[in-house]
């Protein structure tokens, strides 16, 4: 049974496949075959219920790709919801045909009501329309219209001055008088008269002057030079027109590939949105618009304000219906208008269901991270849709949206053309309608659907090797990786093209599959396509070209070895150390590749062998004996060598172009090369990876078995084989590894940080490597720390670094070895930072330790204890002698500095114990442990001088010293006020030699605080006595007739001086100054404060008397007065002497104070 007998329909019948706006012809067909898809009517019950039931929103959006049926929908609208200028057809028939095809209740009611509304429909194909119009004029969109609007009318809409001119003698009733006037004049009709306005101005003037009754010169030129056009003007003329018509009457727009028209272009968008908006604005729901595009609402608005930073949220509010057909609505169509079978051919076809399901899965889904596609759904989903499967549909429309974005295609807007999804199938149809029953019409196949419609150069290497090639298969791949080329959701594996290629079922698809890899190898070695790892793709003419440079770019063996070497330790393995399992330490290796090192190299070797070695693999093992190393053998694989040689050579040849000029297709080349260049590299990892995983591994010519998959872990593996092979003596560390933080407890075993457990599993390699050191010093070697590091890092040891240094600090905490560096033997607690320090490892000497006379050793340790009161001292004889020797260099520093510039006379006792210690310092380790002789008179010394000194000096007994002897320098003075002797004890206790002993200090105090209490009674009543002065004057002061008569001010102030002073006598200790300040107020301050007062009366005399001085009676000079008063002649004398004096100081202005 052929093909072709399965289907209901003829399939060689003609079907215009492309809807034409302007196409009235089929227009009976294309309303009786259009198929009412589940989408479709939902979509067409939402845009009927917001078109008769007007709101806000007069625009319909209908987005599709090619072949989605959007502009056979469109033409369907403009015939349901009104007249189509020029298309004579009955409304009420397609009305009719929509309900008919209609399931449910709803959208009949619909129709019905939408047919109701009486309108005029200007359905329009926008490119057709904009012939003399150019994209890149602002108001490009707005002349569209505007044309289309005035040939509705029946003017000139090629020319809007024209049309605008036919306008207004329209408007004035003078239009057809005119077009009559013109025939007559210019033997021509007005028709074409117009076309060709600018030649018969002179009959335009003639005719306009015959039915305006006066002349007119250029009366066409005048419209055209103040021809303008808005959208503001255009709705206007529109709402003028609909005011016209009837009430209810609607004028809509039905414009097919406005998305296609606008692409990028904001301007035009704006437009649109301007245009939709001010018809809204002028007609309400009068004026619908309907447009289509590939791309829906939501994605045409948003890449716009994304890009270009735009509000489209008018746009959004205007076209508030949106009706989106899917590649689901172009099966349906594809499955009702083309494939439906006849009941004989469904029959058949059931059978081959019934056969052949179980295998559509492995047939037909793709595999390798491609998009997954639907496959047959069921028996009946396979009858309808065979010979094609439902993936080559929403693959096709890919495949074309790619090409499209690509510039592919030939014509204005670079789209698929004159071709529809439907047309291409018919014509695949046709091509296998002819073969077997069982036959499949393959995605190549597609590709001859869309061949007139692109560009020469697109296709030009599908064309070369057509004729150059033998291999049908191979040509048929080439147009199937075409179609893909820019199809990012699939993956062109050997695998899926298969799919795409297989033709009939009952194939052997395993054969298949191999003629596939055969014929891509080849269109690969050709040049005609490029491989990626696994992914393979089409090549364009300037692809091929650079592609094969790329092949001719000149890489030596080096480079490729570096980079496989790069790819292993980088990608692959990524570190360079593997930790032992059975002791966790890690172990460093070095690279080799081939026998050729790479890298620093290490005791061990991770050594890859790649197919390229020249050795065969019984050479190979035999190779490893005797070598530390583990030799992974990776299976050949020529493509990954090849992929590394077309890495290598890819990113020559971009490096090498980067330096010279490009043009843009050659930049993007190049970009595109460097992205899958990196995922070639990724993907070479990849597999590199998986070789490692599977890799053989040979340690000393013999097998090494592994069962991880994984590169790291089975190299790991290995590893821990080579490790034990190559290290027989790591076992000496007891399966434990140590890390630097123990090294201080190793080295000081009393701190409890290493315990004895501890001690005894490091014994062994302890041993070891104190025979090490023996045997080297016996010989007369220097063993340094480096020495030691490198004997046992290396085989047959192996330890790390780590367990060496804890190993040798328990050496030193043994007493068994000790550890110079820089001349000076190092304690125990310097040896953790020692060690670490690793570059001075080659300057730290270690030496078996010398031995000494354990009794001199405890004598000098108990001399240490007790001299120092300590607790315990080092118990290593070195570090016991050097502790020995600091810890009195240090007692020598402290004693000098207590008796160098002390105030207390009896440390000068201490020079005799200094005298002992600078015996005792500065002496060899030999000295301390062997020749030590000092104890004895040094603990006695302690016991008698130096501690009954120094507790006396940090102890209470000092501050009482210290408080008696500043009571006497304080009160130096007020000593002379007291009986004489009474300091005499303090004087007698602080000069004793003896003062630090016993209970002298409390005597000390006894006394201190006795003459304290007689200092403070003999201060209190002199301060008692000059207060009492001061009181008294005060009273004295304020009963004067001054301060009666002076100012408040003067008054305070002078109260206040009294008050002062009474204040510095109340805080003054010593009794010869608080006498001095009592004589001081009495002769000068007193008599001050009375000429204050005097000087400042309240109410100032009209006539004041002359300002008199104040002085006291005790600064009054009495002339002549001297010696001693013995007789009452004396006396009358000195009163004679005293009145003369008093009367002189009167008499000089003054006034005296008694």
């Amino acid at each position: 049974m052929l093909l072709n007998q399965t289907f209901a329909k003829d399939v060689q019948r003609p079907i215009e496949g492309v809807i034409k706006a302007d196409d009235a012809a089929h227009l009976s067909t294309e309303v009786d075959e259009y198929v009412l898809t589940n989408e479709a009517a939902k979509g067409l019950e939402l845009l009927l219920e917001a078109y008769t039931n007007y709101t806000n929103a007069n625009g319909v959006w209908i987005s599709g790709f090619f072949g989605s049926g959007k502009s056979h929908l469109l033409k369907m609208l403009a015939h349901l919801l009104g007249d189509v200028e020029g298309q004579a057809f009955d409304r009420s028939q397609v009305s009719e045909s929509f309900r008919s095809k209609a399931t449910g209740s709803f959208l009949p009611a619909l129709l019905t009501k939408a047919e109701r509304i009486a309108a005029k429909s200007l359905l329009f194909n926008i490119d057709q329309k904009a012939t003399l119009i150019t994209k890149d004029q602002a108001d490009a969109l707005l002349k569209v219209f505007v044309k289309v609007f005035d040939e509705s009318r029946g003017y000139y809409g090629n020319q809007g001055h024209v049309a605008r001119f036919e306008r207004d003698l329209d408007t004035r009733g003078q239009y057809e008088a005119f077009k009559e006037a013109f025939e007559r004049i210019a033997k021509i009709p007005w028709s074409q008269g117009r076309e060709q306005s600018a030649l018969e101005g002179a009959s335009i003037d003639r005719a306009f002057a015959e039915i305006n009754g006066q002349a007119t010169d250029g009366i066409i030129k005048q419209y055209q030079q103040s021809y303008a056009v808005s959208i503001e003007d255009f709705a206007d003329e529109v709402k003028a027109w609909l005011d016209k018509q009837p009430d209810g009457f609607r004028l809509n727009f039905y414009v097919d590939e406005v998305g296609q028209f606008i692409g990028s272009n904001t301007h035009l968008m704006l437009n649109l949105q301007t245009i939709a908006e001010s018809l809204n604005t002028k007609c309400g729901g009068r004026a619908w618009v309907f447009v289509t595009s590939q791309e829906d609402m939501d994605k045409v608005v948003g890449d716009r304000t994304k890009q270009q930073g735009n509000d489209f949220s008018k746009i959004q509010a205007r076209f508030k219906t949106r009706v989106h057909l899917t590649s689901a609505d172009v099966e349906e169509v594809i499955r009702k208008r083309l494939l439906e079978k006849n009941d004989e051919g469904a029959v058949a076809l059931r059978e081959i269901y019934a056969t052949e399901s179980a295998n559509f899965k492995t047939l037909f889904d793709f595999v390798d991270g491609a998009k997954k596609y639907r496959n047959y759904t069921d028996e009946e989903h396979f009858v309808g849709t065979y010979p094609f499967v439902s993936y080559q549909f929403p693959l096709f429309q890919a495949a074309i949206i790619g090409i499209s974005d690509h510039n592919a295609f030939e014509g204005r807007n670079s789209s698929v053309g004159e071709r529809s999804m439907l047309g291409v199938v018919q014509d695949v149809a046709k091509v296998v309608g002819a073969g077997e029953l069982g036959t499949l019409a393959t995605f190549d196949r597609m590709f001859e659907g869309i061949r007139a419609s692109l560009k020469a150069q697109a296709q030009q290497q599908i064309l070369v090797a057509e004729r150059n090639l033998d291999n049908e298969l191979a040509i048929r791949l080439l147009k199937a990786l075409f179609l893909v080329k820019y199809v990012e959701s699939f993956q062109a594996t050997a695998r899926n093209l298969t799919v795409l290629v297989y033709d009939r079922f009952g194939l052997d698809l395993p054969a298949l599959a191999e003629d596939v890899k055969e014929a891509l190898a080849e269109l690969e070695r050709q040049t005609y396509i490029q491989r990626n790892g696994q992914i393979y793709e089409y090549l364009t003419n300037e692809e091929q070209v650079i592609e094969e440079e790329i092949k001719n770019v000149d890489i030596d063996s080096s480079e490729v070895s570096s980079q496989l070497f790069k790819v292993l330790s980088a990608d692959v393995i990524r570190t360079n150390k593997i930790r032992y399992a059975k002791n966790g330490q890690d172990f460093p290796f070095g690279f080799k590749l081939d026998d050729q090192v790479h890298g620093q190299q290490k005791e061990l070797s991770v050594h890859f062998i790649t197919p390229d070695y020249p050795y065969t693999a019984e050479e190979t093992r035999m190779h490893s004996a005797g070598k530390d190393e583990l030799r992974v053998v990776l299976d050949p694989d020529d493509r990954v060598l090849t992929d590394l040689r077309l890495l290598l050579k890819t990113d020559k040849y971009i490096k090498r172009k980067r330096t010279s000029s490009l043009s843009a297709i050659e930049e993007q080349i190049l970009q595109t090369k460097a992205t899958l260049n990196r995922e070639r590299e990724k993907e070479l990892a990849q597999r590199i990876q998986t070789a490692v995983g599977k890799a053989a591994l040979i340690i000393n010519a013999a097998d090494v078995p592994a069962g991880s998959t994984d590169a790291l872990g089975r190299v790991s593996e290995g590893f821990q084989e080579l490790i034990s092979r190559t290290y027989t003596q790591l076992k000496l560390l007891g399966g434990i590894t140590y890390s630097e933080q123990q090294v201080a407890g190793a080295a000081n075993p009393d701190s409890g940080l290493f315990d004895a457990e501890a001690l005894m599993k490091i014994d062994q390699a302890a041993q070891e490597v104190l025979s090490a050191i023996l045997r080297k010093t016996g010989q007369g070697e220097q063993v340094t720390m480096k020495t030691l590091v490198d004997t046992f890092q290396a085989k047959p040891y192996g330890w790390d670094l780590a367990s060496i240094e804890v190993i040798v600090a328990s050496l030193v905490g043994a007493s068994k070895v000790t550890l110079t560096m820089d001349g000076n033997v190092l304690k125990r607690t310097e040896i953790a930072t020692a060690l670490r320090n690793t570059q001075k490892h080659g300057h730290q000497i270690i030496a078996p330790q010398k031995t000494f006379d354990e009794r001199k050793v405890a004598n000098f340790r108990r001399f240490c204890i007790d001299f120092f009161d300590e607790p315990s001292a080092p118990k290593d004889p070195v570090e016991l002698a050097h502790h020995g020797a600091d810890k009195l260099k240090g007692k020598l520093d402290e004693l000098r500095a207590s008796v160098i510039g002390s105030r207390y006379p009896f440390v000068e006792q201490l020079n005799a114990p200094i005298g002992l210690l600078e015996q005792a310092v500065g002496k060899n380790d030999d000295w301390y442990l062997n020749d030590f002789d000092l104890g004895d008179d040094l603990l006695e010394a302690k016991d008698n001088v130096i501690d009954p000194i120094q507790s006396f000096i940090s102890g209470p007994q000092r501050a009482i010293y210290d408080d008696a002897a500043a009571l006497l320098t304080t009160h130096v003075s007020n000593l002379s006020f007291l009986p004489p002797g009474s300091d005499e004890t303090i004087t007698t206790a602080l000069a004793d030699p003896n003062a630090f002993r016993g209970n002298k200090m409390a005597q000390l105090k006894q006394a201190a605080d006795a003459l304290r209490g007689q200092i403070d009674s003999v201060v209190a009543d002199t301060r008692a006595a000059v207060a009492s002065t001061l009181e008294h004057r005060r009273s004295e002061l304020t009963d004067t007739a001054y301060y009666a008569a002076a100012t408040p001010e003067a008054q305070h102030r002078a109260v206040q001086r009294i008050d002062q002073t009474l204040a510095r006598i109340a805080t003054e200790n010593q009794v010869a100054l608080i006498q001095q300040i009592g004589s001081n107020f009495e002769s000068s301050q007193y008599p001050g404060l009375l000429d204050l007062l005097a000087s400042s009366p309240a109410t100032p005399s009209p006539d004041p008397e002359p300002v008199k001085q104040t002085v006291s009676v005790k600064t009054v000079s009495v002339a002549g007065a001297s010696g001693v008063l013995e007789t009452e002649a004396d006396v009358d004398n000195y009163l004679t002497a005293l009145r003369s004096a008093l009367i002189e100081t009167l008499n000089d202005g003054k006034r005296i104070t008694l």
